[in-house]
């Protein structure tokens, strides 16, 4: 990246080696190695919800959710079934940014070992083509104001863009009967109560 100019320099998808190897040396990210790619027997929503589970240290088959894994799946739907298999004291919550800065904010918290997310978004504004996908997100490159998206199509891999040009791709209408947009899942490590007794739901 050129140091003198400005973060939103980069607009659309990188894999500069550089930014890749600080990516992924971002707290949360780390956590995600090695990644688990979508397969023909369970597609990004599942398999995203898998590399979440593993990156919790939760042992996970390639699809953990209680549905079958070739399924599309809304933002809502894929909260509401990953939330059933999330250890506690995870809670697990849809988050649809209205802004670029509601959306920085939360990619600022997905450098916080107690944040997940996993992305909902269209991969035309990012890459000319394509439809709705979901991958996790690695974490937030704050210097260059880049969102680091661990894809799960192993076709693409992880690579980092431009938070603006990452809400382009979230704040897009998934259903158009409702007018519901794409959004984020949300998973958050909350204080367990004193004395209480530590719960798991494992895949």
């Amino acid at each position: 990246m050129n140091r003198g100019a400005e973060p939103s320099v980069i607009d659309s998808p990188t894999r500069s080696a550089e930014l890749l190897r600080r990516a992924w040396d971002l707290p949360v990210a780390r956590a995600y190695a090695p990644l688990l790619s979508q397969t023909f027997t369970s597609i990004c929503g599942p398999t995203s919800a898998a590399n979440v589970l593993r990156s919790m240290g939760v042992p996970s088959r390639p699809n953990p959710l209680p549905g079958f894994g070739l399924r599309p799946m809304s933002v809502d739907q894929l909260a509401r079934e990953a939330a059933a298999v999330v250890p506690a004291p995870w809670r697990v919550e849809v988050r649809r940014p209205r802004t670029v800065d509601e959306l920085r904010a939360e990619l600022r918290a997905a450098n916080d070992p107690g944040r997940r997310y996993i992305a909902n978004f269209t991969r035309r504004p990012l890459f000319g083509r394509g439809g709705g996908h979901h991958s996790p997100i690695g974490g937030y490159v704050e210097a260059e104001d880049l969102a680091f998206v661990l894809d799960v199509n192993g076709s693409y891999g992880p690579w980092l863009v431009g938070v603006e040009r990452l809400f382009e791709a979230i704040h897009s209408v998934a259903d158009w009967s409702t007018g519901r947009t794409r959004g984020l899942v949300r998973f958050e490590r909350t204080p367990r109560p004193a004395g209480a007794s530590p719960e798991a739901h494992l895949p």
